[in-house]
This record gives structure tokens, sequence and C-alpha cells, in this order.
């Protein structure tokens, strides 16, 4: 590959903002991002995780930064908090990818006015809020990268009960063509990934365990085209795609990242 096919995904110089950075697949974001040359801060709740990420990332920073701050999504003080000191930290955001997310288990007929209230602050609300805040750089520069996790829930019905985070998942759908529709003339483009089930390490930790993660894991593989669930570093280089300039003619787009199971109709027969 030639250098210029390189340079499309150069974040260099860029900054960029995980949320749900410290573990799991928005660990794996947050890598794909610090490898591209982008100065990351990550986001969590817990402050210990935060910080054991951030040596491990820093490792492969190169130059680059690699910073963190505590934020709790369910509280609108901490991100109006959080917001400051990061903006403070970069001069602003370039890349803001939304990851982190809540999902309570209850039946559509037992969720709680509380629950609900919950579930659409993390996934909704606190994205916008986000998203508000980070868009007058990013107008400024004339470019900006905005990316969600959304989730086959939003697409699909599953066992497990969940309606009020699929629900939220297919608002932060339509938040992101209004988001696109509304910033593109900026250069700013809005996308979201409907996730699919991934094996992230607390995911690994309890398949063993847990009889019912591992019925569960069986039943999403069997329903994946590819006969399998996906590996939490799979995400990197779909998000280095959409944080870079390679992908800027795409926006307002729901890209579906699932292994397949949105396109089956019934589980492989053995």
């Amino acid at each position: 590959m030639n250098d210029a096919a390189f340079k499309k995904f150069d974040l260099s110089g860029k900054s960029a903002f995980v949320t749900g950075g410290s573990a799991g697949l928005g660990f794996h974001v947050a890598r794909a991002l610090v490898s591209s040359g982008a100065n990351v801060t990550i986001a969590a709740r817990r402050e210990g995780q935060l910080k054991t990420a951030v040596e491990q990332l820093s490792r492969l920073a190169g130059d680059n930064q690699v910073a963190c701050s505590v934020l709790d999504l369910e509280d609108r003080s901490s991100v109006d908090s959080v917001v400051s000191e990061v903006i403070a930290r970069h001069g602003g955001i370039d890349i803001f990818v939304g990851n982190a997310g809540l999902r309570i288990a209850e039946s559509i007929d037992g969720i709680t006015e509380e629950s609900n209230d919950r579930v659409f602050q993390v996934n909704v609300t606190a994205n916008m809020t986000l998203v508000k805040h980070f868009l007058p750089h990013m107008r400024q520069r004339k470019w900006g990268r905005v990316i969600f996790s959304s989730s086959i829930a939003s697409k699909v019905s599953a066992e497990l009960p969940s309606g009020a985070y699929g629900t939220s998942k297919g608002a932060i759908n339509a938040y992101t063509r209004f988001a696109a529709a509304s910033a593109g003339r900026d250069g700013i483009t809005v996308n979201s990934i409907i996730l699919g089930t991934f094996l992230t390490d607390m995911l690994a930790n309890a398949h063993g365990v847990v009889d019912r993660q591992k019925k569960v894991l069986s039943v999403m593989e069997d329903m994946s085209a590819l006969g399998r669930i996906g590996r939490a570093e799979e995400i990197e280089g779909l998000i280095q795609y959409l944080a870079s300039d390679a992908s800027g003619f795409m926006t307002g787009s729901e890209i579906v990242f699932d292994g397949g199971v949105t396109v089956m109709m019934r589980p492989h027969e053995a």
C-alpha cells in the first residue's frame, strides 16, 4: 500500500473522545484511534480501570496523548464537567465515539419509569448533549467525525427482555440521520454501527461459569451467517475507517456489523 493510501487513515493532530473506553469494545475503539495517531481521551465510571487502560494505550501512543476522565453518563452534571475538562485539554474534539451504553433486563410490561429514564439518559440524552458541545469545534475546523455504537436490538427482537435498550438504540439511529443532515455541510459525518454480539473480556469470563450466558452465546453463534460471535479487536478496522478521511463520503449510515445475524431467518442446521 502506498503512502497516499495510508495518509487517508492518518489521524495525527486529531483529538478523540470515547465513552466507555476503558474496557470491552470501547477499549478497542480507543486503541484503533491511538494506533492511527489521534490524541485520545477515554471516559468511564471506574477510575482504576481507566488508569489501567491509559497505561496500556500509552504504550502504543508514540507522541500522541492518551488521557482519561471519570464520567457518569447518568449524572448530567458529570457530563457537563467532563465536557469542560476535555475541551480545555484538547481545545476541542474532532472525533466523538459514543460507545457507552446501559441495558436493563426488564419485560415490556414490567419495566419501570426509573429504568426507562436511566436507559435513555445514558444511551440517548447524554450522547446528544456531548454532540451539542463538541460540534462548534468541528464546525470551525470544517471537519468532524461522530460515531455511535448501536445494536441489532434496534432491528430485531431477542429472547432477553431489553425493550428499553432496543428502543433507545433505535432512537440513536434516528438521531444519527438527523445529525448527519444538520452537520454535513460543515464536513462533519455522523454514522452508527449496528453491533452484534462480541466476545469481550467480561463476556469471556462469564462464558464458562454462567449457564444462561453459555446458552445465549450458543444461540448467537447458530444465528450468525459466519457461525461465530465477534472478536473485540475486529471493531478496530471499522473505527479507523469511520474516523478518518477514508470515509469522507459516508454519513447518516447504519453500518451493520453483526457477523450476519440480521440476514438469517433461522439457525444453521447441524
